[in-house]
């Protein structure tokens, strides 16, 4: 009798549990709809209709509120196929043609932003750990939200578009080195005496381990993902094509943790890259492109019912320099490179204005680190904060830049 009524409230919770996950992605997706159509109507990234739609349904406004730990799950799947898209989409011919600008000013902007962020958070009496951290995270521009407004105003194939995209490019390989030294970061950051050998150690045996894994799945793992592939392929079935792709990402993602003490989105990255350098890439792009766009809509979501507008009032200080650091520093520190590299006014603004927002890079840092308990929960919250204004911003400041000139058009 006793063991019937426990099966049958064990029942009733996973029940109560699976119905909560369905009217999360219920009202989320149908909020998600509405205000990203929204926000394209009114000229803004549509990025910005599915982070208030998560607002929406958050713990930090009135209404309907989702659980914390439906949102945070939901997130982690989001990363893995974001994470997997822009590994698929890789292309380091992108950046070849444009390497001699796009390199150091990504290196030159990165670092100026993360010694802006460490300086000025410290200045504010935050530790230093934080300041980096948040420099580092803000240092990131968003791919989704460049490409869109470059679209928009038809410079996405000029010169401007193609010096940006390489920019970016560089920023996403930085992002990768970062997510790989975040653990062994903070593993050093819990100890109480520091130590530059044991430091290095940790970074070192990090890279190591990055390197092996590496190797592996562009030798052997290449080799086993080409079959697997070329096999589904063979059948002609679209349905059990995007079920191997799933799995064969989700597969590589935890292999990678749980082996080689990699972060599950660095997986996913080395998962994209590898179908994407197959002979079936075109038939992965088609099946994953409405996957990736699904869950990236979700991971939006959710980092939006993360979104504590309380956190503006009561760290406005900390909000009004990262803030700061986005919009002035990091578009600043690009046109000066620009300008110094030989270029145009006109390509320099172009590039400066297109970097002056974060986005998606920056929430899976934030989040890498506020796991690993590198920043504290008020770091995230401005970050999600300015990512906010910073999109809606961009979109606006973008349509007073005019058009190019015909002959810089290529």
């Amino acid at each position: 009798m006793l063991l019937s009524r426990l099966y049958s409230e064990e029942n009733m919770d996973a029940e109560l549990f699976r119905l909560k996950i369905v009217l999360v992605l219920t009202v989320g997706f149908a909020l998600a709809s509405l205000l990203g159509y929204l926000s394209i109507k009114i000229r803004l990234s549509p990025i910005l209709g599915y982070l208030l739609a998560g607002y929406v349904i958050g713990p930090f406004s009135p209404g309907f509120v989702t659980e914390i730990d439906i949102s945070e799950q939901l997130a982690e799947i989001g990363v893995i196929m974001m994470m997997f898209g822009v590994g698929l989409h890789f292309k380091i011919m992108d950046l070849y043609s444009v390497k001699w600008i796009a390199i150091p000013g990504a290196l030159g902007q990165t670092l100026c932003a993360a010694l802006a962020g460490e300086f000025l958070i410290y200045m504010l009496g935050w530790s230093l750990q934080t300041g980096l951290i948040i420099g580092l995270s803000i240092g990131v521009t968003s791919t989704v939200v460049l490409v869109r407004v470059l679209s928009d105003q038809n410079l996405l194939h000029t010169l401007q578009g193609k010096i940006a995209v390489g920019w970016l490019i560089v920023e996403d390989i930085l992002t990768v080195i970062m997510l790989i030294i975040l653990p062994s970061f903070a593993s050093i950051a819990s100890t109480d005496k520091f130590s530059w050998m044991a430091t290095f150690y940790a970074i070192g045996m990090a890279l190591l381990k990055f390197a092996a894994l590496t190797i592996f799945m562009f030798t052997i793992g290449k080799q086993i993902v080409i079959k697997i592939l070329d096999a589904i392929d063979r059948t002609k079935s679209h349905e059990l094509f995007t079920v191997t792709l799933l799995a064969l990402t989700f597969v590589v993602a935890t292999t990678s943790a749980l082996l080689f003490g990699a972060s599950i989105a660095m997986g996913a990255f080395i998962a994209g890259m590898i179908i994407g350098q197959t002979d079936v890439k075109h038939q992965a792009f088609t099946h994953s492109e409405p996957l990736k766009n699904a869950f990236t809509v979700t991971f939006f979501l959710s980092v939006g019912t993360l979104f504590n507008p309380h956190a503006i009032v009561e760290f406005f200080p900390l909000f009004l320099v990262v803030l700061s650091i986005v919009l002035i520093i990091k578009p600043l520190v690009a046109f000066l490179i620009t300008i110094a590299l030989k270029q145009t006014a006109f390509t320099a603004l172009v590039v400066g204005m297109a970097l002056a927002q974060i986005g998606e890079f920056s929430f899976i840092m934030a989040e890498e680190a506020l796991r690993l308990k590198l920043i504290p929960d008020e770091g995230y919250d401005v970050i999600v904060a300015v990512a906010l204004v910073t999109i809606t911003l961009n979109s606006i400041i973008f349509q007073w830049i005019s058009k190019p000139p015909a002959h810089q058009k290529s």
